[in-house]
């Protein structure tokens, strides 16, 4: 454990630690967790979990789905339904049962219900739908924060069956009070109708960077920035791989982002364009704005000054030389922030306060 600085200085962030696992003797995350495609020592954490789980008497059930949550006379959590590939059976609860369940980024339905902008595009696993939100209200649970989510902005992939979206690269954190990132960003974000509308690096970008988009005309009945378009010039192509995949599933197939974009712009992803004209005909923008909005932006990057939007100076970087280079951008889900109500000693609690007997929960809530 060590200290840092935090990324929410909220009253009482002091009260946090941050946890991280640097080395794990004898391990290699690529040979045991090849599927997973985690930053830095994320795979480290689960292999330590998965040693303290192997080494105590804890039966782990896999392909087994737990349905519902079953009370008895007196209210309190007495067994866990589940089911896997053969038949139904009922655990019963000795002392009761703790959530310790994903949220619902990939449930569209609830995200429909919560959330004013759609589609999200999920950044994680197709296996957090929902279902232990569920099985909590059913017994009485409230819920809170579901209105939240930790997110981005990237990509989709023109394959309908691709099952995440493709996330734009990741620049170095950077939070208020805290030195701004030093590290070229390539790009810039447009609206449909061809101007700027945000800080493309925003404070934690990976957490807030979707909700700039998250806006909604009521003249015109849209939503102006879904999607919203990311444009670079040639100098911005060549700098860097503009997205990565960071998903963890065994079963989706895999795909790599190219180090010279050049394989996005054959596949559709990215659009290529020789000129300005163009490029204005290709994301269907009139030609004047478009070109004062770039006009604008090249002389705030020589005056070092964003003085729009605030983006840190050290990322800005001016788009001047063609070909151009653009792509749909949509808002990106990692993961949400919504789920059972519970109070400080982890119980679930019921819409008056109260604790649901023998039900715990230690969902990012």
């Amino acid at each position: 454990m060590r200290d840092r600085e935090s990324n929410y200085p909220l009253p009482g962030y002091r009260t946090f630690g941050f946890v991280e696992v640097e080395s794990v003797p004898d391990f290699d995350p690529v040979r045991e967790y090849p599927h997973a495609q985690a930053l830095r020592n994320g795979p480290n954490v689960f292999k330590v979990v998965q040693d303290n789980v192997n080494r105590r008497p804890i039966e782990v059930r896999l392909g087994t789905t737990a349905s519902r949550l079953v009370t008895n006379t007196g209210g309190e959590i007495a067994e866990l339904v589940t089911r896997d590939s053969m038949r139904k059976r009922a655990i019963k609860a000795r002392r009761g049962v703790v959530l310790a369940c994903g949220g619902f980024e990939a449930d569209h339905g609830m995200q429909r219900q919560y959330w004013q902008f759609n589609p999200v595009l999920s950044a994680v696993s197709r296996g957090n739908t929902g279902d232990g939100i569920r099985k909590a209200v059913a017994v009485g649970a409230d819920l809170w924060h579901m209105w939240h989510f930790h997110g981005s902005y990237g990509f989709r992939h023109l394959d309908p069956t691709y099952p995440v979206g493709l996330r734009m690269k990741r620049l170095p954190d950077w939070t208020p009070g805290s030195t701004p990132p030093d590290v070229k960003m390539s790009w810039i974000l447009l609206s449909t109708a061809g101007r700027r509308f945000m800080n493309e690096c925003p404070p934690y970008v990976q957490d807030t960077g979707h909700q700039a988009l998250d806006v909604f005309d009521p003249v015109t009945q849209t939503f102006p920035y879904v999607p919203a378009y990311a444009l670079v010039d040639e100098e911005g192509r060549r700098m860097y791989p503009l997205a990565k995949m960071l998903y963890n599933d065994r079963a989706a197939k895999r795909y790599d982002w190219s180090n010279d974009n050049l394989k996005e712009v054959e596949l559709g992803i990215l659009q290529k364009a020789d000129s300005l004209a163009e490029l204005a005909v290709k994301m269907k923008m009139d030609e004047a704005v478009l070109r004062t909005t770039l006009e604008r932006w090249n002389a705030q990057c020589a005056d070092g000054r964003d003085g729009d939007f605030d983006r840190p100076a050290g990322t800005m970087t001016p788009i001047t030389t063609p070909p151009f280079y653009f792509g749909e951008v949509w808002p990106i889900v990692s993961n949400t922030q919504g789920g059972p109500v519970h109070d400080a000693r982890q119980r679930v609690l019921n819409p008056f306060g109260e604790p649901i007997p023998r039900l715990s929960g230690i969902q990012e809530n």
